[in-house]
């Protein structure tokens, strides 16, 4: 082969090559240069990137819908907790009416005499440790301290 023939065949191979080497690059548009271009035109690119972006697009919209689902849950979550807890307030305060009541009574009683001192200050211990259980988390202690409560208020009502 001539020279001549040589150089017009690597001549006609040089942008083969370029476009080959262009091809396998990332093909953002904003970061191309002109052979990029040309090869990512060619090597359809632009169109896996554009797939790629897509791909990514979808997969962030299904991350916030999950993301809005699990706010949503955490909401109705945070609301219930909310009114079980005003309802717990509730109870105490009522809870803690009838014991300010009885605290009356018994103080009225030992007063006019009908309850001795001892029975008032055993029933206002006992008032006062109930009292403690009300407040407390564990449903068995709320449970003994309305017994509790009960209780004081059937040996006061024959009084």
């Amino acid at each position: 082969m001539t020279a001549p023939a040589s150089r017009a065949r690597l001549a006609g191979l040089l942008p083969l090559a370029l476009l080959a080497a262009c091809s396998a690059q990332q093909c953002d548009p904003n970061r191309a240069d002109l052979f990029t271009g040309i090869g990512c035109s060619a090597g359809n690119g632009y169109q896996q990137r554009t797939q790629d972006l897509d791909a990514q697009r979808n997969l962030l919209r299904l991350q916030a819908a999950q993301a809005q689902g699990n706010a949503a849950v955490a909401q109705n979550q945070a609301a219930w907790a909310q009114d079980a807890v005003a309802q717990q307030r509730q109870r105490l305060q009522a809870f803690q009416s009838r014991n300010a009541a009885l605290r009356g009574r018994l103080a009225a009683l030992e007063q006019s005499k009908r309850i001795t001192a001892a029975q008032y200050q055993t029933a206002v211990q006992n008032l006062n440790e109930a009292g403690k259980l009300a407040s407390s988390h564990d449903a068995a202690d709320k449970a003994r301290a309305d017994k509790q409560q009960q209780a004081i208020v059937d040996s006061l009502s024959g009084l």
